[in-house]
């Protein structure tokens, strides 16, 4: 009897299970192999393992087919897709400037008794106690004498709604309070003011004010003999003022105090194009923080102003030294100088608002 197993494809005589596979095998009929020659050798058993390698290696196979399809689609897009356009440059801008930046130009004037004021241009500006602030620069012409102006009493910047745009400082000169205004180099007739706080320039909407305060007329005189040789210098020649060299002015009554003042000529000197007079407030007046006393003086030749100057006494509450004026002024060779002097501050009505 024969059989034959189904796994291994192969003839096993005399045999009910598989001596390679341990299969079971199936009886053959001898009538059925009767044409096959016996006895025909088994063929090689296959070896015991892991299933064949050949479905791994397919895969393998796909798999970096498939890798090198993406890699060629990669590259064909980079290589195909067109070149970013360039970006357009911006338009050249023809619009104005935005007000609200950190420089506006105002241009905005009143006029009333003689005066005109002009409230320039405004800025913003950062403090040392980062703080953005404002600047605001005005013009005042026409006062009476050419004297210097030393605040604007009654000022007020409002905003588009009707608020405090910014807050200003006041402080009192002699008897007449202003917010104080300080003169730009350079410019004649022209000043300018530093606010507290102030937001985007575009918020301040109008400008008020009541009054121009000037330094006091110079209505008190010293006259000086400056006859003989000025020398063509560098050297001066030093000028004696004479017996009548004060003069005392009484600046009324400031902080419950009766102020009377003398100003003294101490030194002064001549050169072919040069005169210097230094001017003393003998009287020692100090003040305290915000009260200052503005004493104004200008030298002249005959009806001619040579130059004028404006001091502040009590700038420096704790300063010892004695405080006046020097007046340095271009001259030519004259037989005498008159230096006039005024002390304290007046008042110049101008009910105003300035606004766009």
């Amino acid at each position: 009897m024969r059989a034959w197993c189904p796994r291994c494809d192969a003839v096993r005589p005399s045999e009910t299970v598989c001596p390679v596979c341990q299969t079971n095998l199936a009886t053959l009929d001898d009538t059925t192999l009767g044409d096959q020659p016996p006895g025909l050798p088994p063929p090689p058993d296959p070896a015991p393992g892991p299933a064949p390698a050949a479905p791994r290696l397919r895969i393998a196979l796909a798999a970096a087919t498939l890798v090198v399809a993406g890699l060629a689609f990669v590259a064909g897009r980079s290589i195909a897709r067109p070149a970013a356009p360039a970006a357009a440059p911006a338009p050249a801008t023809t619009t104005a400037p935005d007000p609200g930046a950190d420089r506006r130009q105002l241009g905005w004037t009143a006029r009333a008794g003689g005066l005109t004021v002009t409230a320039v241009e405004a800025s913003r500006q950062a403090t040392e106690r980062r703080e953005t602030v404002a600047e605001l620069t005005f013009r005042v012409a026409g006062v009476p004498g050419d004297a210097r102006v030393l605040g604007l009493r009654g000022l007020s910047l409002l905003d588009s709604g009707g608020g405090v745009f910014a807050t200003v400082d006041q402080r009192q000169f002699g008897r007449e309070g202003a917010a104080p205004v300080l003169p730009v180099e350079g410019r004649r007739d022209t000043y300018r003011l530093v606010t507290g706080p102030a937001p985007r320039l575009s918020s301040l909407a109008r400008i008020r004010l009541t009054a121009v305060v000037v330094v006091q007329a110079r209505d008190k005189a010293i006259q000086l003999d400056t006859s003989g040789a000025w020398p063509a210098g560098p050297k001066m020649r030093a000028v004696d003022p004479g017996p009548d060299d004060a003069v005392a002015i009484g600046a009324g009554v400031l902080q419950q105090q009766q102020v009377q003042l003398e100003l003294r000529v101490t030194s002064a000197f001549v050169r072919d194009g040069l005169a210097m007079v230094t001017l003393d407030a003998s009287s020692g007046f100090r003040g305290v923080p915000g009260d200052y006393l503005p004493i104004g003086g200008e030298l002249r030749a005959g009806d001619r102003v040579l130059c004028s100057r404006t001091s502040l006494l009590g700038e420096e509450p704790g300063l010892q030294s004695v405080q006046g004026l020097v007046l340095s002024c271009p001259a030519r060779p004259v037989p005498r100088l008159t230096v006039a002097v005024g002390v304290g501050a007046r008042m110049l009505p101008l009910e105003a608002t300035l606004r766009p």
